[in-house]
């Protein structure tokens, strides 16, 4: 629906919107609208031109998240305040003034956009792997429209990379939802001129704010996405790199056998953090393994069996300038031997000094504690570092730098070590990869909530196959019991048709739909076979339990309640089946004088029958009698008989005879279209 509303607001900025297009208007400008539908429903996403009031030509589009603000006022992201010329609330404490400005917006229904052509604006766009994937991702989440000679942000993982909408298709501006946009993407130009509505690409690319609130930043500078990462080996000893403060040095691990190992580092001079994770560029606010402690040595234990195709990157991060060497090495399981290697000191005849708590022998005890009282001091808050007295400047110096931390029972002995303890274990950080800018007690934390809760983390959609942001946690309780994310939520909420109930089903429940076609293939049931063992068709009711054509020449309207008479009937058939034949060229019945090409003498043929008439004389006792016969049948039984032995032993058994022939009459006897038929429709037999 499309109708004249135009309505001038108090802009105001909020730095919350500054990933997508939408606006939170008022909620008089709602009751407007919707008296102005005059009871329609309104175009949904609802879309709205913005313009400068006193730039007219300069016009964005955008759509609205909320109708929750003041009367007469609307906030907005910042970059659609730069694009149209507004000033923003940092230029406005640089200019020390605080204006009211007006923005005008306008209801306005936009065609669905089929088409778009991206321009990067920033050289690192390569970074992302899948930018279809991404672009959809962002869109989907945060944008309504889309306008030529804006700028589109997109956040993927950490970084927001900004692309210029060239072109648009069918017309300048075009809604996004619920719409197929095919993109095309221009290369980077190094020397793409920057227009005025072009500006917001610069304020946007500066969005990225700090994940701490501390002075020392954890978003620092990884090194460039065109720099080639080195490659090493288990056992390689890499020595003295050299690290400036805030930057990164990242090295690709080859692992090929070792499910863990064991990095050790050392940092000869100032603080370094180790981070190991699957992603090329692992950082102290987001990684799998790591160890963030001061010191000068330390070990980390890497488990790699989650290992990226043998590949996992390590990150050596400098919280000053720094110089470390590393090695990582295969970490032996000695807990399989059952021996104890820990080696305890031997105490026997020793006393522990009270000072410096050593263990020294009884006979000195006296000895050592003057010599220890007089020159050594320990540390007061029981961590048991010794110091010297008399050794000079060095000594204080000493003193100073150790540290204990008051909120928990870390130590060390340097000054920036207890500055970055606190900067990264107790000083609260927020993520600014979800929308919800989850904030966590320290830094290890805010890595953990990026690796697993993370509405920002990237994800290869179960459903789509894509690289995407998980999305926030499913507000469906069975969606949350699977594991499901926001954008898998949504993804698999999609419907398809079933193939074989032609039923509408979404996507996340096609293995459950799939099981039940499961259960009811396996629970289908065909028509016994007649007991004549040639013969394909179904038994009917009789006392033979033969189909109507076998037991046709055994039917008499004579009364024979003890089936003597039917019994004489099936022993004179099958004699004169095996001493004179059914003449038929096609028999391949082996108890048939023609199909075993053997005619019996008679007495011989009496003598085998005896048997088999005892058998059939105990099977017509019982309430319903399953006796085995072999009688002659006609050429089609007899051919549809011998393909469906054959591909019953062509499967291994694991379709039933009765389904093979199913399968026979439903594909017209051919064996390749039967066997097909008999993968898709018949149930499977559980072979021991």
């Amino acid at each position: 629906m499309n109708f004249n509303w135009t309505k001038t607001f108090i802009v105001k900025e909020d730095t919350s919107l500054n990933d997508g297009d939408k606006l939170i208007l008022p909620s008089s400008a709602l009751q407007e609208l919707l008296d102005l539908s005059k009871g329609t429903d309104l175009s949904s996403p609802m879309t709205f031109a913005l313009r400068h009031p006193h730039y007219p030509h300069k016009v964005l589009h955008g759509g609205v998240k909320e109708f929750s603000n003041d009367d007469d006022t609307a906030s907005v992201p910042t970059w659609i305040m730069s694009s149209l010329g507004f000033t923003t609330s940092s230029e406005q404490r640089q200019q020390q003034q605080q204006q009211q400005q007006r923005i005008v917006v306008q209801w306005k229904v936009l065609a669905k956009g089929t088409w778009t052509k991206l321009q990067p604006l920033t050289n690192n766009y390569q970074e992302i792997m899948d930018y279809r994937a991404a672009l959809e991702s962002h869109l989907r989440q945060h944008y309504n429209t889309l306008t030529i000679g804006q700028t589109l942000t997109c956040r993927y993982g950490s970084q927001r990379y900004p692309f210029l909408v060239v072109d648009l298709k069918p017309d300048q501006a075009v809604g996004v939802n619920d719409t197929d946009l095919e993109v095309d993407l221009e290369p980077y130009q190094s020397t793409n001129i920057i227009t005025s509505n072009d500006t917001s690409a610069l304020t946007a690319s500066s969005f990225s704010s700090s994940s701490s609130s501390s002075s020392h930043s954890p978003a620092t500078t990884p090194i460039s996405s065109t720099e080639q990462i080195p490659q090493v080996n288990l056992d390689q000893h890499i020595q003295d790199v050299s690290v400036a403060r805030n930057e990164y040095r990242y090295w690709s691990l080859n692992l090929k056998k070792w499910s863990q190992f064991t990095i050790t580092l050392k940092a000869t001079l100032g603080e370094a953090d180790l981070v190991v994770g699957l992603d090329r560029r692992p950082t102290i606010d987001n990684y799998i393994w790591g160890d963030l402690s001061s010191g000068g040595e330390r070990q980390l234990i890497v488990d790699s069996a989650k290992g990226n195709n043998g590949v996992i990157y390590v990150g050596v991060h400098a919280y000053s300038d720094c110089v470390v060497s590393w090695t990582a090495s295969a970490t032996l399981d000695m807990t399989s031997t059952g021996n104890d290697t820990t080696m305890e000191e031997d105490t026997t005849g020793k006393t522990q000094c009270g000072n410096c708590q050593a263990w020294v022998p009884e006979r000195t005890l006296q000895l050592h504690e003057n010599f220890c009282l007089r020159n050594n001091v320990i540390c007061p808050w029981g961590c048991g570092k010794v110091f010297k007295k008399n050794d000079g400047g060095d000594t204080q110096q000493q003193q100073q730098q150790h540290w204990h931390c008051d909120q928990c029972d870390t130590h060390g002995d340097s000054l920036d070590g207890k500055a970055k303890h606190m900067d990264y274990f107790h000083t609260k950080h927020f993520c600014d990869q979800c929308d919800e800018h989850t904030t966590v007690p320290s830094l290890p934390a805010l890595a953990e909530h990026r690796q697993t809760t993370c509405s920002g983390r990237l994800i290869t959609c179960r459903y789509c196959h894509n690289l995407v942001a998980q999305g926030p946690v499913s507000t469906d309780a069975r969606d949350r019991l699977l594991g499901l994310h926001g954008h898998e939520s949504y993804c698999g909420s999609r419907t398809i048709t079933c193939q074989k109930c032609q039923k509408s089903i979404t996507i996340k429940d096609v293995p459950v739909h799939a099981k039940i076609h499961q259960v009811t293939r396996q629970n289908q049931k065909l028509p016994p076979l007649c007991n004549n063992q040639q013969c394909t068709r179904p038994k009917t009711n009789n006392r033979l339990g033969l189909c109507q054509y076998c037991f046709g020449p055994f039917w008499v309207t004579e009364d024979d309640p003890k089936n003597v008479k039917l019994v004489q009937r099936v022993v004179r058939k099958l004699h004169g089946q095996m001493t004179i034949g059914c003449g038929h060229s096609w028999c391949q019945n082996k108890y048939c004088a023609t199909g075993s090409n053997s005619p019996q003498d008679a007495n011989l043929a009496a003598s085998a029958l005896i048997p088999i008439i005892k058998k059939l004389t105990v099977q017509l006792a019982m309430p319903t009698p399953r006796p085995e016969l072999n009688l002659c049948v006609d050429a089609k039984v007899t051919r549809i008989r011998f393909l469906a032995e054959t591909l019953f032993t062509s499967s291994g058994g694991s379709y039933g005879l009765d389904w093979c022939i199913k399968a026979l009459e439903s594909e017209e006897e051919d064996l390749d279209r039967s066997k097909s038929w008999l993968d898709r429709n018949a149930p499977q037999k559980s072979i021991k």
